[in-house]
């Protein structure tokens, strides 16, 4: 791996999402806030390799799944109008295939190429296979922690910045009030993943995000930044403007507060 890699696979990656812009040059809205959003995800890449050790080569790899991860969104969006992958594709295989046919990992052993094309196919599953191990399955932790960082920051700034109102496909189109599902209570309290098919309104999709809190981070210092931004009482309080379940809130809540806890050693 050359010490410019990470930087010409960013090149290369911009010319591939100049290909969706408009006659005028531009991105539609959700195609740049998509675009945004990879770069974020970089940054909270790098905030928690930095903070957990890695060396340079393997930030390389690890700067390069977070670019990657979502590369299949922008043809997503123009062949479906959506960002749900159950009514379109599955972007992260589908991502795979198009990393695979632009050639941008060709200049890496077949073992890193392989890491992150694997870290890239899972990082929306909702367990990461057995079968992972190794450095795929770190890139693989990597890419999902700071995957999920950076949603956290997406949902937050819609709902301050009226976007969400403005753009609910954000949300997938939810409605905005009623009460939970009460699987969802249940899995998120017990620290369990949960379905995408259990997701009936808005306090649904924003308790899966509750239960990210509740073990579903991999790094302590992902969990330090989670705990830094505030992120689980800003959920608290927005769950308890949508819906009456304030008891069901709080144990989820309370759930989460004391695995983040036990992960930052304060418990």
């Amino acid at each position: 791996m050359t010490e410019t890699f990470y930087d010409d696979l960013t090149a290369q990656y911009n010319a591939y999402v100049d290909t969706f812009r408009d006659t005028d040059g531009a991105l539609t809205l959700m195609m740049k806030l998509k675009l945004d959003h990879t770069y974020r995800v970089v940054e909270d890449a790098r905030r928690v390799m930095a903070g957990e050790g890695w060396g340079a080569d393997d930030c390389q790899l690890g700067e390069a799944t977070a670019l990657l991860h979502d590369t299949a969104r922008y043809s997503q969006l123009k062949e479906f109008n959506t960002f749900k992958d159950s009514d379109s594709f599955d972007h992260a295989t589908q991502a795979v295939k198009i990393i695979k046919q632009q050639h941008w990992l060709n200049e890496l052993s077949n073992e890193d190429r392989e890491a992150i094309l694997t870290a890239v196919a899972v990082h929306n599953k909702r367990d990461i296979p057995d079968t992972v191990q190794g450095e795929a399955l770190r890139l693989s932790w990597l890419v999902r922690d700071a995957d999920k960082l950076d949603i956290l920051h997406l949902l937050e700034q819609a709902v301050l910045d009226g976007s969400l109102e403005r753009n609910p496909e954000i949300a997938w189109g939810l409605q905005m009030k009623g009460a939970p599902d009460p699987k969802m209570i249940e899995a998120v309290e017990q620290g369990r993943t949960v379905s995408y098919d259990w997701i009936h309104c808005f306090a649904d999709f924003v308790l899966i995000q509750v239960g990210w809190l509740n073990g579903g981070l991999q790094y302590k210092t992902t969990a330090r930044l989670v705990r830094e931004r505030n992120v689980l009482e800003f959920r608290e309080n927005l769950l308890k403007t949508l819906t009456d379940d304030h008891v069901g809130i709080t144990r989820c809540c309370n759930a989460a507060r004391a695995w983040l806890d036990k992960s930052l050693g304060d418990a």
